[in-house]
């Protein structure tokens, strides 16, 4: 109770702040459209801290745990939909438009974006493995341990990420994939703004910062869980008495790999709560 009331205080203050912060050097994006993305982009964060805790505590064998850090990026994530959604919305009679070609790479951080790719297509294949690997539990729960039989000792070893947490985090995290898709198409989409004299405002840094709050959240969407089930994983295939050299070589890797995934999912952490201009990489416009 106490670390859940420290959180909402903190995540409460990091939203004033947002809110009511002045803008970065070289950001003229109007007001409205900084209070509005920036408001539900930080509203989604306070409601992913309650949605992971709600989850941590709503099943005592752990598939709460699992989903909890992909559930606070599916809160931010929604968050990032919304704001720029709303912010999309014109407020004056007249529309005016700008011919540009603006990419999705000119609002993500090339190699921290690279980095998550490459994390969610470990995690993927790293479910796949362990879900077909997996064997039911003394409980008769499917998926949940690992089971191995050296001849004159058999056993088994839990728990284990298959199918009984596997399932589940897959479809969280497939909604997660879904969702930041549809967010960079809104942060790529969304029109400039008009100022009050009906001139088009240039919100590359905005639309940026957006940019790295996607990342930051696929981000935890998968290191998090992915530090997980390589954890438990090695655990796993140590545990044996009679195993493979092979077993033993792809548990040390993933133990070794998982100092890169804490950085990563540190600088995803970061990138959600930054609140500074990020380098530019302007939007190439083609005609006006």
């Amino acid at each position: 109770m106490a670390l859940s009331l420290v959180l909402g205080i903190v995540v409460i203050a990091l939203v004033v702040a947002a809110l009511t912060g002045t803008p970065a050097a070289g950001d003229p994006a109007p007001a409205r459209v900084r209070r509005t993305v920036r408001g539900w982009r930080w509203g989604g964060l306070a409601v992913g801290v309650a949605a992971a805790a709600v989850a941590v505590r709503s099943d005592p064998l752990g598939r709460g745990t699992a989903i909890a850090a992909p559930l606070l990026g599916l809160c931010v994530l929604a968050g990032v939909v919304a704001g720029e959604s709303r912010a999309a919305r014109p407020t004056g009679p007249a529309r005016t438009a700008a011919l540009e070609t603006r990419q999705v790479r000119h609002y993500l951080p090339r190699w921290p974006a690279r980095a998550v790719a490459v994390a969610g297509a470990g995690l993927a294949v790293l479910l796949a493995a362990t879900t077909a690997a997996g064997s039911a539990d003394d409980l008769g729960r499917a998926g949940r341990s690992l089971a191995y039989d050296c001849g004159v000792v058999a056993g088994s070893h839990g728990p284990w990420a298959g199918s009984f947490y596997s399932l589940p985090l897959a479809v969280v995290l497939g909604v997660g994939v879904l969702l930041a898709g549809l967010a960079l198409r809104r942060v790529v989409g969304r029109p400039r703004p008009v100022d009050d004299a009906g001139d088009l405002v240039r919100d590359d840094a905005e639309r940026r910062r957006a940019g790295y709050a996607v990342t930051g959240a696929c981000g935890l969407l998968v290191t998090v869980p992915l530090i997980g089930v390589s954890l438990t994983t090695s655990a796993g295939l140590l545990a044996s008495p009679c195993r493979p050299l092979w077993w033993t070589a792809a548990a040390w890797l993933l133990l070794l790999l998982v100092p890169g995934w804490l950085a990563l999912a540190a600088w995803s952490v970061t990138a959600l709560l930054r609140s500074g201009a990020p380098t530019p990489r302007p939007a190439v416009p083609v005609a006006r």
